[in-house]
């Protein structure tokens, strides 16, 4: 029996056999609800068994139209889906990545606000790769 190699070790080997190099690339492809094109890229990391991004994008919609209604209703102008990192440390905490390394961050860019309405322009919701739990929703408004 071979021992395991130190975790650093295994993820290094894991995100260099996966990284590809044109990473920063985007795919656009259409959103079955008609809403703008779906934009999914980020670091391409070989998840398994990870969300395609259009369901990722589906999860992240609909824990908006729970917990913020009235920014969906402001209509949705753009989407965009991208693995990174789990963000930990942030000030203050929107985020519980708990056990998660990586999520996939779904930024919904929403129309332009009515007179006294929210006016945040986005909202980022974290989704977790493989299960798709909702990990928190991050407003770019409040740091």
């Amino acid at each position: 029996m071979t021992p395991s190699p130190p975790p650093l070790r295994r993820l290094l080997a894991l995100l260099l056999a996966v990284v590809v190099a044109g990473a920063c690339a985007a795919d656009v492809e259409p959103t079955p609800s008609g809403l703008p094109g779906l934009t999914c890229g980020g670091i391409n990391v070989a998840i398994d068994p990870s969300l395609p991004c259009e369901r990722v994008a589906d999860i992240a919609l609909q824990a908006l139209r729970a917990r913020a209604p009235q920014q969906i209703a402001r209509g949705v102008t753009a989407i965009d889906v991208v693995l990174s990192q789990c963000p930990r440390g942030e000030v203050p905490p929107q985020i519980a990545c708990g056990n998660s390394q990586f999520a996939q961050m779904v930024t919904v860019t929403f129309g332009p606000g009515g007179n006294g309405g929210p006016i945040e322009p986005s909202l980022t919701v974290a989704v977790e790769p493989t299960t798709g739990a909702v990990l928190g929703i991050s407003n770019p408004l409040i740091r």
